[in-house]
């Protein structure tokens, strides 16, 4: 999703699409979904970006702006596929506090895939660790005690 966001928008007509499902804004938003996003933006620190080209953020900002746009309508599941894959130790320390602010103040689950042993999460309660074995490739789940 990161890669192929290449619509013209702003940061504050990002977010707002999430709740349309659509790369783009091209539905009006209702005056309690403009606070909504305004409120994940503030979250963020980027309130004061809002009208600012989504394509003028910094890689790690576009990232926490495409989570937001992800998790504004509160979906039930949210599926995260490598979210910190690119980003700096700055950048990937954010991303792992937004997740972990998500999950400690919302009801959505979270699918979290990560190769990397420096994304670790609080919110994490089962691991799924694949592994290569003579006859194949094996999974062991895990619960956190």
């Amino acid at each position: 999703m990161h890669r192929d966001y290449r619509v013209s928008t702003n940061l504050l007509q990002t977010v707002l699409s999430g709740f349309f499902d659509s790369i783009g804004l091209y539905d009006a938003p209702s005056r309690h979904q403009l606070n909504i996003a305004r409120e994940w933006l503030l979250l963020l620190g980027l309130e004061n970006k809002e009208q600012l080209a989504f394509s003028q953020l910094s890689y790690g900002e576009q990232r926490l702006v495409l989570i937001a746009r992800a998790v504004v309508k509160l979906p039930l599941v949210l599926i995260l596929d490598e979210p910190c894959q690119g980003l700096d130790n700055k950048n990937r320390e954010k991303v792992l506090a937004l997740v972990d602010y998500i999950a400690e103040r919302s009801n959505t689950h979270m699918l979290f895939v990560s190769h990397d042993v420096r994304d670790v999460l609080k919110c994490i309660t089962h691991h799924l660790t694949f592994s290569k074995g003579a006859e194949g490739y094996m999974a062991t789940a895990t619960a956190r005690a």
